[in-house]
């Protein structure tokens, strides 16, 4: 008789299995076997749900993304108009080392967009440029839209940036930058 298993239990498992592998030796060494090895058991047991690295990497991803929500709600609280959209920008600007873990994850999983486009998650970008949206509207920025635009490349330049350059880009001048640019967009 099969084993009765919680898929999204086991997801879960999986997820926090990969992000213990690329934390201890690196986004590369992330292969299905490893995360198997780590979790205890066989390749099967990580196959049945997630059938590709790309998959597994973009699991990990996305489970992190279900906590991300959660916490920019928790870090934006009560706040409106232009205090919103700053405390939104400062908060894509997180330099967590978890979140600096998961950069170098979501850098493996674009580089396989080529290779695997059903395996990159889209939906997590739109979500954040929505965000930005929503965020750039409220502060009353003369065109949200583009401003939404240039918060999301900037966001995600800062991403590789922290992983091109970790020293230049210290969260320091990274808040300097986003600062400036945040102000030039609510001043139109």
């Amino acid at each position: 008789m099969p084993i009765d298993v919680d898929e999204v239990q086991r997801r879960r498992a999986i997820a926090q299995a990969t992000l213990a592998v690329a934390a201890r030796d690196g986004a590369r060494a992330v292969t299905i076997r490893a995360v198997a090895k780590e979790l205890g058991g066989s390749t099967a047991m990580v196959t049945n749900y997630v059938p590709t690295r790309t998959a597994l990497i973009t699991n990990a991803v996305r489970a992190a993304e279900s906590r991300w929500r959660t916490d920019l709600e928790a870090h934006l609280g009560d706040l409106t108009g232009a205090d919103r959209l700053r405390a939104t920008v400062e908060w894509h600007l997180s330099t967590d080392p978890e979140d600096l873990l998961l950069r170098t994850l979501w850098v493996e999983m674009l580089s396989t967009a080529h290779a695997d486009p059903n395996g990159v998650d889209r939906r997590e970008p739109r979500e954040s440029r929505e965000e930005f949206l929503d965020a750039s509207t409220a502060a009353g920025v003369p065109d949200a839209a583009l401003a939404a635009d240039v918060l999301s490349l900037l966001t995600r330049g800062y991403y590789v940036s922290t992983m091109e350059e970790p020293g230049y880009w210290t969260p320091e001048r990274a808040s300097r930058v986003a600062s400036a640019v945040v102000e030039a967009l609510i001043d139109g």
